[in-house]
């Protein structure tokens, strides 16, 4: 860390990346960002530079909210430059490693090995190893116990924050849960050690003992029973919690609204104003770590959202509104939000887009509201086919009410209906799956109601990975080879039906389990899969699972250990010195309920 608050120089890569970069790059638009609304602040001039990193390609990371919350928050603080940086694709790595361009801000066109922070949004497992190729295209070691007073602070927010173990030799800090307050006491402290010349390691650790929601990894030492699990995981310096807290915003309206979003001048993932209606989820779904870690629910108020959606419009010329939360249709005031928006939008020809519906009875008045709701499709979330399943995991809808829903969305005008599902749950029967099939079946014929025709369903099936912070997180991972009885089972059911099934890939599922609920003994795992070549496993195009295997074995990591092995609710969890959304014994007691329901 550069001491006494001092500006520095940081290298401006423009010539270098415009003249031997873009022009060797297959999607160059992707790296020349430009965007409108961009802050473009001045990087030497700043007393604090952060750079906001996101581990997957410009298109994705472009459209992350949380990324684009804390970049606006950054760049309001006075002396503050906060500017941006993406993975590149492989292509483009190539490149930078043969040219030696070293990752770089979007906007200032500035080396971001030399800010003071980088601050990593990481949603989910498969973009760890992109983690990797951004700290080591940065300049920046791999382990935190390698790097020096000339290295940018390492710290990494969302959701992998909440079961950071297999991360923590690559992270100097964690922060867990909401991050708008805790990213700027952040700051703010590295203002104050910068001024007064303290040392990267006392940042870290003065970050750790002050800021409740931080963890700072290096600082804690696991210790291992005889058969592998964990026996401890302890401070080793004074001062520190052995327990870290979760931050959570009182209100929604104190996170910045996003009404002067970031706009790409090239196609990203969500083209359009996005507008957080609601954090967190009402219902308590044992599965859900999202829903489990995110509570209470906190709303926007109807005019606040109006209000952010007049502005919005102005700042970005987008015509379309999406309305994001875990549950959109569970906003206390949802009926009249959609009243609103429609007549005050659709007129001129703004769309409104209803994304993560329930299908219970709040589902079937929607089609009512407005003939002007975008209506290319209709996505709902079952989950398991039967209701005995449903039941057991406390997804509270009832056939009936899908049927109900789906009809009247027909009659409405939408034309195609995608369902979710996930197979492998507890308790799962050959029966339960039928019911996957049947359901879908009897969701297509209530379109006979309608015009004499079945209607198009696409299931999209997800592979069943017990999560942290939930009552299925001592649950066992069904292994492949009955996922792929499943797949063809399904497959075998819906030849020449309206039903068409999509299932995720079962190897990137079952390494998502394995990352999701391990230790730090994964990194291991994590870096030779890395220098093997693994990147953007999340893409079908890119991931590889033999360099993942060629890791397990290397390492001598054995992956059923982590992902298919049922946990003893006695065993310490990696993950159990994180605050969770619910208490252990209310975790606990779900699922012993849980257990009963299936019949185990």
């Amino acid at each position: 860390m550069d001491h006494q608050g001092n500006s520095k120089v940081i290298p401006n890569l423009s010539s270098v990346i415009s003249e031997r970069l873009l022009p060797r790059v297959r999607q160059p638009a992707q790296y020349i960002g430009l965007e409108t609304n961009a802050y473009c602040k001045v990087v030497d001039s700043a007393q604090i530079t952060v750079a906001m990193a996101f581990p997957d390609t410009y298109s994705v990371g472009i459209s992350h909210q949380g990324n684009q919350i804390l970049y606006h928050i950054a760049n309001n603080l006075p002396g503050v430059a906060c500017d941006r940086t993406y993975c590149p694709l492989p292509d483009a790595e190539a490149v930078m490693r043969s040219e030696k361009i070293p990752l770089f801000g979007w906007e200032s066109r500035r080396a971001v090995g030399h800010f003071d922070m980088l601050a990593f949004s990481i949603p989910h497992e498969t973009c760890l190893t992109n983690v990797l190729t951004m700290l080591d295209l940065a300049g920046v070691p791999l382990r935190a116990n390698q790097r020096t007073e000339s290295h940018p602070i390492i710290i990494a927010g969302d959701a992998i924050a909440d079961a950071p173990e297999p991360m923590a030799p690559f992270i100097d800090l964690f922060c867990v849960g909401d991050g708008e307050e805790t990213f700027v006491r952040l700051i703010e402290l590295l203002r104050q050690a910068k001024q007064a010349g303290a040392s990267r390691q006392e940042f870290i650790l003065q970050a750790a003992r002050s800021i409740p929601a931080v963890y700072a990894p290096q600082y804690y030492r696991p210790v291992y029973n005889d058969d592998g699990t964990l026996k401890q995981l302890r401070p080793v310096e004074e001062g520190l919690p052995s327990y870290i807290k979760r931050a959570r915003i009182a209100k929604l309206s104190n996170s910045p609204d996003l009404a002067n979003r970031l706009v790409p001048l090239t196609e990203a993932v969500h083209d359009r104003i996005v507008i957080e209606i609601m954090r967190g989820c009402p219902h308590s779904c044992r599965f859900c770590q999202a829903g489990a870690t995110r509570k209470p629910v906190r709303c926007r108020s109807v005019d606040e959202i109006i209000d952010i959606a007049r502005r919005a419009v102005k700042a970005t010329g987008y015509h379309e509104i999406s309305l994001l939360s875990l549950s959109s249709s569970d906003y206390p005031w949802f009926k009249e939000l959609v009243e609103r928006l429609t007549n005050e939008f659709t007129h001129r020809n703004i769309s409104i887009s209803l994304p993560s519906l329930r299908v219970d009875k709040q589902l079937e008045i929607i089609p009512l509201m407005t003939s002007q709701v975008r209506k290319s499709g209709l996505t709902i979330a079952a989950e398991a086919g039967s209701e005995r399943l449903r039941r057991a995991i406390k997804k509270n809808i009832t056939e009936q009410e899908m049927l109900n829903g789906v009809r009247a969305a027909w009659q409405m005008g939408w034309q195609h209906v995608k369902v979710y599902f996930m197979a492998g749950l507890p308790g799962e029967k050959d029966e339960d799956i039928d019911a996957i099939f049947e359901l879908c079946q009897r969701l297509s014929q209530t379109r006979m109601d309608v015009d004499s025709h079945r209607g198009n369903i696409t299931a999209a099936v997800s592979w069943f990975v017990p999560r942290p912070h939930t009552p299925m997180q001592w649950s066992a991972m069904q292994q492949a080879e009955y996922f792929w009885s499943v797949r063809q089972r399904l497959k075998k059911l819906s030849r020449r039906t309206a039903v068409q099934f999509k299932f995720h890939r079962i190897e990137r599922s079952i390494l998502e389990g394995v990352l999701a609920r391990g230790d730090r003994r994964l990194a291991d795992v994590i870096e030779t899969a890395w220098k093997q070549g693994a990147r953007f496993d999340a893409w079908n195009e890119y991931f590889d699972y033999e360099k993942w295997q060629y890791a397990f074995e290397k390492t001598g990591v054995n992956p059923y250990f982590y992902a298919h092995r049922q946990r003893s609710t006695d065993e310490l969890l990696p993950w159990d010195h994180i605050e969770s959304g619910c208490p252990r014994e209310k975790l606990l007691q779900e699922w012993e309920r849980l257990i009963q329901a299936i019949g185990q």
